[in-house]
């Protein structure tokens, strides 16, 4: 895996920046007083700004890169922190990939389990497809340097919006698109990862899927369960919840149970994430992430 020094160097290189009103924040995550079973509003007025709007946050594999994103004149930006070898946290700044299109926009952040790639989706020019369209891109990280963003293949990429990307162990890849299988309006796919490509993504099924929108979908790296979103369903709170499947013993998916009113709302309750060591549950409530110790998730086991 690459140094954390090294990751931060090549991805997020830019000049210093000054510290003002940025106090000094050491220890995980951004030295934050860690919540109990009850989500709380993560860094608030650090990274959680009254009056904006701030969704998808990520660590890096190494728990040592924290990203989000932030809304920008309208468009989604990528930012970033990073913990310097002091152990104190940089202030929040955006990151070098989402400056090189201003009026366009990067997303859906996520690392690849071993650090050597950062996956995001944006509406950035490429050819063939229409500028309003969201693709899978990913930036490879190596010693000698960041290489330019590539879209992902055709196969990935099909005309529509491919959303969320997330990695898992084995290097799959799962994402939200419509595609002719689709059961309703988006569905949620899993595309294999075999000798260094994906192959054809396969839909998860009526028990991840249904004939509403689904997306947004969280998978811990061994698949052992699954996080998304879904909009419109009868037993939902507001408008888009949070849903829960975890995998048996055959393979195949449990139904997705609601989260319920500890972590859905009446407004939209999106973006999942759960830290790569396992002990916090980040997610988006409207325009704040908020977070709350992993433990609660055992509560759906038995439902």
């Amino acid at each position: 895996m690459i140094r954390n020094a090294l990751l931060a160097s090549i991805l997020f290189s830019l000049p210093a920046l000054a510290q003002d009103e940025w106090p000094e924040l050491k220890g995980d995550y951004l030295g934050q007083e860690v919540p109990g079973t009850t989500p709380q509003i993560f860094a608030p007025g650090l990274i959680s700004l009254d009056g904006e709007r701030e969704l998808n946050s990520v660590f890096s594999p190494d728990g040592r890169i924290f990203m989000f994103s932030r809304v920008v004149d309208g468009e989604f930006k990528m930012y970033f922190s990073f913990r310097r070898a002091d152990g104190t946290w940089q202030k929040p700044r955006m990151a070098p990939l989402s400056k090189t299109f201003p009026g366009h926009s990067d997303v859906d952040m996520a690392f690849s389990p071993d650090g050597a790639w950062l996956y995001f989706i944006s509406d950035r020019p490429l050819k063939g497809y229409s500028l309003e369209r969201l693709n899978i891109w990913r930036s490879r990280i190596t010693p000698e340097g960041l290489h330019d963003p590539e879209p992902l293949g055709a196969h990935i990429n099909g005309p529509g919006h491919e959303l969320y990307p997330m990695l898992v162990g084995d290097g799959s890849l799962y994402f939200s698109a419509v595609r002719d299988d689709t059961i309703g309006a988006r569905d949620s796919y899993r595309a294999q990862y075999v000798d260094g490509k994906f192959e054809t993504p396969v839909n998860l099924g009526p028990s991840i899927n249904s004939d509403v929108d689904e997306g947004d979908i969280y998978v811990s790296p061994d698949e052992s369960y699954i996080i998304h979103v879904s909009a419109a369903r009868p037993d939902g709170f507001g408008d888009g919840d949070l849903y829960i499947s975890f995998k048996g013993e055959d393979g195949t998916w449990s139904q997705g149970v609601n989260m319920g009113p500890e972590i859905n709302t009446d407004g939209i309750d999106y973006c999942p994430m759960v830290t790569p060591d396992g002990k916090y549950f980040f997610f988006t409530r409207g325009n704040d992430i908020m977070w709350v110790d992993a433990q609660i998730l055992d509560r759906y086991r038995s439902q």
